[in-house]
């Protein structure tokens, strides 16, 4: 606990060396994500902010996953509407290339509906970062692939049964990822071991996170841009 208080306490001073080369640069971001993204203080908020000169496109829906039918909901399935984002954020930027795509999801992937079902997540992701190296927009595969891996769930998640044993599933989703961003020559963000963050004190369902979790999210993102 101490030391979550004093890296809580340093952490502003660690943004603010951290990101004035990055704050400086007019960058032209696509961000695509689950609920986490979704609110007004979540992390594509959280990197407009610390982004002042950027634009930042945020495409995140709610009980979105990479490559399952979450509720029943083939729109939640990022796989069967990959084209039609890609297009909408095409038509977004028109000729102004995406200078990053951050893509953070997984946590829906990790519901224990999907359980029997983990070792197609990888390969789904692998997937979606194909389908968008090789989009016919050139705005859009030119763009530096950023992978956030879903960060933990808290303990109010786990006791639900949709949830339940969620969080060892995105832990081995982590070490999956960096795999994928390997092959695939993307960066790797490990959310699930991000310096901080706390899924009991910074969610209220242990799931969704406030602005002090969303930020400590973003902040290793916030480090690869300014480089």
């Amino acid at each position: 606990m101490k030391k979550l208080l004093l890296f809580l306490l340093l952490l502003p001073a660690l943004l603010s060396a951290q990101t004035p080369a990055a704050s400086d640069k007019a960058l032209n971001i696509f961000t695509l994500g689950d609920s986490n993204g979704t609110f007004p203080h979540s992390w594509p908020k959280q990197l407009e902010l610390a982004l002042p000169r950027a634009q930042v496109f945020n495409i995140s829906k709610s009980g979105r996953t990479i490559g399952f039918v979450n509720n029943g909901d083939s729109t939640l399935n990022s796989l069967l509407v990959i084209d039609e984002n890609l297009r909408k954020a095409a038509e977004f930027t028109k000729d102004r290339p995406f200078d990053f795509v951050v893509l953070e999801m997984g946590t829906n992937d990790a519901k224990a509906v999907f359980a029997d079902r983990q070792r197609e997540v990888p390969a789904n992701l692998e997937t979606l970062i194909h389908k968008i190296k090789t989009c016919p927009y050139p705005a859009i595969r030119q763009a530096r692939i950023i992978i956030i891996s879903p960060p933990p769930y808290g303990t109010k998640a786990e006791a639900l049964p949709k949830y339940q044993g969620g969080g060892q599933r995105v832990s081995n989703m982590a070490t999956n990822f960096q795999k994928v961003a390997k092959r695939t020559h993307s960066l790797f963000v490990n959310g699930y071991k991000t310096p901080g963050l706390d899924s009991n004190t910074m969610t209220a369902d242990g799931i969704h996170f406030d602005a002090a979790g969303s930020k400590l999210l973003i902040a290793p993102v916030l480090g690869i841009v300014a480089r």
